[in-house]
């Protein structure tokens, strides 16, 4: 049985490419609403499907939905609840893509709401190959359970996991993308000073990825055979350097998001996986 109505409270990046992807499969609900203060950032959403979803700047209007999704910053997180609170309906299901926000601080901040599922959306999910675990409270039924993994399903995978290590996914798959894209597009740019056209590039790079992730991963080689398959590796000296980058930033993004409540507010307003 298929949701027949979602809302979004925000309207910015995760919410814009949740929609969009829903609307390339033609899985729109019949009712979707939005609510946003910004007036560019609803005229953005609108343009999506006009016919199907409305805009609003009053969180209030989007709330008699069957699932109710909250896209908003984390500092912003309990002026929205204040706002919503005591006014969500029964049935209604929520969603949080809050990060760091946990269910029972949300249970809180909401005035008792129960039906909620932790989700942490990534940006694959826009061409329906995200990486998007989540985790649903105690309140939710099997059937509604399978609702939401319905439409879930139109942005990628979404494993069910432990709400203990939403932190953990969010250092690794969440933000993921952030530590290999800059360096996939430096090869293309690369690759064009090189004398490679575009097409070529454009074929080549993602192939070569592609390749070299399925044999790090589904072959039966051992990490040290695959490393050792190139007897060239140009970077070998810088390699020390970059893992000691990964180690010390994402180690200590990680104990700091799991350890502070300021910081991690301040964090997640700057371009991570935010809404």
């Amino acid at each position: 049985m298929e949701i027949p109505s979602i809302g979004f409270i925000g309207g910015g990046r995760v919410t814009r490419l949740f929609l969009y992807a829903l609307k390339q499969k033609n899985a729109l609900p019949g009712k979707v609403l939005v609510s946003d203060p910004d007036e560019t950032m609803r005229q953005k959403i609108q343009t999506l499907d006009a016919d199907v979803i409305e805009c609003f700047n009053r969180n209030l209007e989007v709330l008699d939905v069957d699932v109710l999704f909250l896209a908003v910053h984390p500092p912003v997180a309990k002026e929205i609840a204040a706002e919503v609170k005591g006014k969500i309906g029964a049935k209604t299901v929520v969603v949080s893509l809050i990060p760091v926000i946990t269910t029972q601080k949300l249970i809180t901040l909401l005035g008792g709401v129960t039906k909620l599922v932790r989700i942490l959306p990534n940006a694959p999910s826009i061409i329906h190959q995200g990486y998007n675990p989540a985790f649903y409270s105690k309140a939710i039924g099997t059937e509604e359970k399978q609702q939401l993994q319905q439409i879930f399903q139109y942005w990628g995978e979404a494993p069910e996991v432990n709400e203990a290590s939403l932190e953990a996914y969010a250092i690794v798959t969440a933000m993921g993308p952030t530590y290999f894209w800059f360096q996939w597009l430096k090869m293309l740019e690369l690759g064009s000073q090189l004398g490679l056209s575009h097409a070529e590039l454009k074929k080549a790079v993602p192939a070569m990825i592609h390749g070299a992730t399925e044999t790090l991963f589904d072959s039966d080689l051992s990490p040290e055979e695959v490393m050792d398959l190139i007897p060239v590796c140009p970077l070998k000296e810088d390699e020390p350097e970059i893992k000691a980058i990964f180690e010390k930033r994402l180690h200590g993004l990680y104990a700091k998001l799991t350890q502070n409540d300021d910081y991690r507010d301040r964090v997640w307003t700057d371009r991570t996986i935010v809404p």
